[in-house]
């Protein structure tokens, strides 16, 4: 099945053959074929989001037996969705549920018995029958290569208007062909070959969302000045398509990127017009000999270390902007910022998500700390398997060199004790929000 992996959660959910209105979602579902047998399970109820937007569904918790390659089996709590509201959606049908890698005291309860012994989650489960180190590693390979007609005018925009020739701008490696992957997963470590940069590691403050602590956002190396970044917490979530920050810190960072001519129009563009593509996010119209991406800009999250040190975590630029051709006018392009959200709630948490992890090789070391480096463009795209993992990270925080005990996730399945001789194959071909 095809499951969203979400480090903002601990559950892990598929659609069952009960669920309401998701007829669109791609077979095969867990079957709950007996009317009555609702009766016999515990209800759960999961949301996810925040106050501008937010999706829910409903279910039961279900007693799974997780075959492992080598044949040893687990058995673990595998939630069945059987209502949902803005979880499952059309555009998305491949989505079949949820992977929850969070920290197991994030895993929602269910109602009626919520004093029953917690279930241990799908990760720990599978860590502890295979003895592999409280680690993962998920990979998402750059929006350039998974989305080659962007990477064409992104790369093009990027030229000095003078020497354009948009037929030489190509992208390599590019991840759009049936065999090909857009990202990864990997459990106990990471391959050397999915580090394509030094390793920035960052110390994790609190173990039950991914939690880390940012001192500041630098675009140009120059301090946005932000303010109250980590109330009440600031957490990395590969479920959350974008950064999301306050309203008044994401003015600032808008600002901070309009001054700094990310984006620098010609004369033919109004300022009034220029505002509102920054401050009103407004999408504009024009020809492409009117834009230039600047290709020096930097921007950058430092993140507090108890040394008084700061790491600095760069944000891929071509991340935060949206760029298609204007079909009914030849050489025209619509333009847009995107990757950032607005959240005013008193209790909103400033949220890392796939804007910062895309391009990225995100190295998930539970007990103590994250690890960001880039996604290698010539080898992002590849299939791979858990026998490519050769670095291993141990729990004395050393890394040790092996392949031995690494999971190749092709080979795990899921079997129902609901209807034993079932087998829903669990593979990465991964979706991510």
């Amino acid at each position: 099945m095809n499951l969203v992996l979400d480090t903002g959660s601990s559950n892990t959910a598929v659609v069952s053959s009960l669920c309401q209105q998701c007829s669109f979602v791609q077979k095969p579902y867990l079957p709950l074929d007996d009317p009555n047998l609702s009766n016999t399970l515990n209800a759960v109820n999961v949301s996810y989001g925040n106050t501008k937007l937010r999706s829910t569904w409903r279910g039961f918790s279900t007693d799974q037996w997780v075959t492992l390659d080598d044949n040893t089996s687990s058995l673990v709590r595998i939630d069945a969705i059987t209502e949902n509201q803005s979880f499952f959606i059309p555009r998305c049908s491949e989505n079949q549920g949820i992977w929850g890698l969070a920290y197991p005291s994030l895993q929602t309860q269910p109602l009626e018995n919520q004093q029953q012994k917690k279930k241990t989650t799908l990760f720990d489960s599978l860590r502890q029958e295979k003895g592999i180190p409280n680690a993962f590693t998920i990979q998402i390979c750059p929006k350039s290569l998974v989305d080659t007609g962007f990477g064409q005018e992104f790369n093009f925009l990027r030229q000095v208007v003078t020497a354009r020739n948009h037929t030489q701008i190509m992208v390599e490696n590019e991840c759009n062909s049936s065999s090909r992957r857009q990202g990864h997963l990997w459990l106990g470590g990471y391959p050397s070959q999915s580090v394509g940069s030094e390793i920035v590691w960052v110390r994790l403050v609190h173990q039950r969302y991914y939690q880390v602590h940012i001192d500041r956002f630098l675009v140009n190396n120059q301090d946005v000045g932000m303010e109250k970044l980590n109330l009440p917490r600031t957490i990395v979530d590969t479920g959350t398509k974008d950064i999301v920050l306050s309203t008044e810190n994401l003015q600032k960072l808008l600002n901070a990127l309009w001054k700094a001519k990310l984006v620098q129009f010609d004369a033919s563009v109004s300022e009034d017009h220029e505002r509102s593509f920054w401050f009103d996010h407004a999408q504009l119209t024009l020809p492409r000999s009117s834009i230039t991406i600047a290709h020096n800009l930097s921007l950058k999250i430092a993140f507090d270390e108890p040394t008084g040190q700061h790491k600095q975590v760069s944000i891929p630029i071509e991340n935060i902007l949206n760029i298609k051709p204007f079909e009914a006018m030849k050489g025209w392009v619509n333009i847009s910022w995107t990757g950032f959200s607005p959240n005013d709630h008193p209790m909103a948490s400033t949220i890392l998500g796939n804007t910062l992890l895309r391009g990225k090789t995100v190295i998930f070391d539970r007990d103590s700390r994250i690890g960001f480096t880039d996604a290698p463009s010539s080898s992002c795209c590849q299939p791979s398997s858990g026998h490519d993992v050769n670095i291993l990270l141990s729990l004395d925080d050393r890394q040790t060199q092996t392949s031995q005990k690494s999971l190749a996730l092709s080979n795990i399945l899921l079997s129902t004790t609901i209807i034993p001789h079932l087998l829903l194959a669990l593979f990465i071909s991964t979706l991510f929000l």
